[in-house]
């Protein structure tokens, strides 16, 4: 990497918020573990996601189709939604999962419908150790 690049780097960790800081973190460490970008997907890939679950509706309006969950990635979000049900064990803000299904796009938001997932010990990318606080 070049000197001009280095302390570009730099100068934007030392200027960006917190929050910046870690959504960039968090991008890395999905990047890390193979999982598709959610800024990268579009209408009709089918894909695998990793990030944090920001939000979870359930409910039995007529808006409500089931659980949502909105997964943040660091670069985008996505809406995962599994039809016909009120609740998934596990399924909380927080937690972090890894969702594989086809992507749709429902009011202009992308979403997943019914998709595989598996529920994550601690955030992608890090060890057991860093996830419990031992490093």
């Amino acid at each position: 990497m070049s000197l001009s690049g280095l302390l570009g780097g730099l100068a934007a960790r030392l200027t960006d918020s917190p929050d910046r800081l870690a959504d960039r973190d968090l991008a890395d460490r999905v990047r890390a573990t193979g999982s598709t970008r959610i800024a990268a997907v579009s209408r009709g890939d089918l894909a695998t996601l990793t990030g944090r679950v920001r939000t979870v509706s359930s409910g039995g309006g007529h808006d409500h189709l089931g659980v949502t969950a909105e997964l943040f990635d660091g670069t985008g979000e996505v809406d995962v939604c599994w039809l016909g049900r009120r609740s998934i064990p596990g399924i909380d803000t927080g937690r972090y999962l890894r969702a594989t299904g086809r992507v749709g796009v429902r009011e202009g938001r992308m979403i997943m419908f019914n998709p595989r997932y598996e529920l994550l010990a601690g955030q992608p990318g890090r060890t057991a150790e860093e996830n419990h606080g031992r490093v």
